[in-house]
């Protein structure tokens, strides 16, 4: 524990002193993030997430874990996720939510992280395994939207621009087009004969598809915690619009309520919560 404290603060005055993106830091930069990883027996690095959550991050993927993230958001959730929760998690990425879900539904709660992105899900691989949640945190391969088959995802490396059908329009990312495997929420759940208590949505543009294959699963069930990251602006890029997500809704007799400062849920960027109407 000791070395790991040394090494952290070292590193930190390090940055401070010359720069965190000095020539110097980034040739000494993958030293560390190797010594960081033999102190800790594999773990790695320490980040504690909204002065809450405490995980052990890949070193090299520390940035993807600030120390403020969605507050509110965070707040919400941690507030009504229980102990045992079965938890869905569409556009896992790195696993921030991921970890954080399994965090609070414990001792006994089961996630289930849906990625595509090869790259993003090697790397939230290893943050389940470092935090010892294998068992508790299951990693998905699919994709969900509203059919099952095959789609192709425009994956960005790990800038968190990844989608279907086409590259974000808005993205300098490099993108690789691959074939990933493509379910609904509805199909998992039908396939493992479970009901969730909570479903995170954060996939570029394709909110409404994601919901639309949830029907089933909400109509069945009521009091699911749903929270969605929305993109209106990437409605159009998506064959989608503010139209059919506004119908998708009207469906489940749900309504979006801001969680992140938005005055228009439709209309902003922001991650909101879905209520019944």
């Amino acid at each position: 524990m000791v070395t790991r404290v040394v090494l952290q603060t070292l590193a930190s005055w390090t940055g401070s002193l010359l720069g965190r993106d000095s020539g110097i830091v980034r040739r000494l930069r993958p030293l560390y993030e190797k010594l960081l990883d033999v102190s800790t027996c594999g773990r790695g690095f320490v980040r504690t997430v909204n002065g809450t959550e405490r995980f052990y991050v890949h070193p090299r993927y520390r940035g993807y874990f600030p120390e403020s993230y969605e507050p509110g958001v965070c707040d919400f959730l941690r507030a009504r996720v229980r102990p045992g929760a079965i938890c869905l998690n569409a556009g896992a990425h790195v696993g921030v939510y991921a970890l954080c879900l399994a965090e609070w539904s414990r001792p006994n709660g089961l996630v289930l992280a849906f990625e595509p992105n090869p790259l993003a899900r090697a790397v939230l691989g290893s943050h389940v395994a470092r935090n010892t949640l294998l068992g508790r945190i299951e990693v998905m391969p699919q994709a969900l939207s509203d059919f099952s088959g095959e789609a192709i995802l425009f994956a960005a490396g790990l800038a968190g621009f990844s989608r279907l059908g086409r590259p974000d329009p808005e993205s300098q990312a490099a993108h690789a087009a691959i074939a990933v495997s493509v379910t609904t929420v509805d199909l998992v759940c039908t396939a493992r004969g479970i009901v969730p208590d909570c479903l995170v949505i954060d996939v570029e543009g394709y909110e409404a598809s994601v919901l639309r294959g949830s029907r089933g699963t909400m109509g069945a069930a009521s009091g699911i915690i749903t929270v969605v990251e929305m993109h209106p602006h990437l409605w159009s890029a998506s064959a989608s619009s503010r139209v059919e997500m506004e119908a998708t809704l009207d469906e489940l007799e749900l309504q979006p309520v801001p969680l992140t400062g938005q005055a228009d849920p439709l209309g902003e960027r922001g991650v909101v919560r879905l209520e019944r109407r």
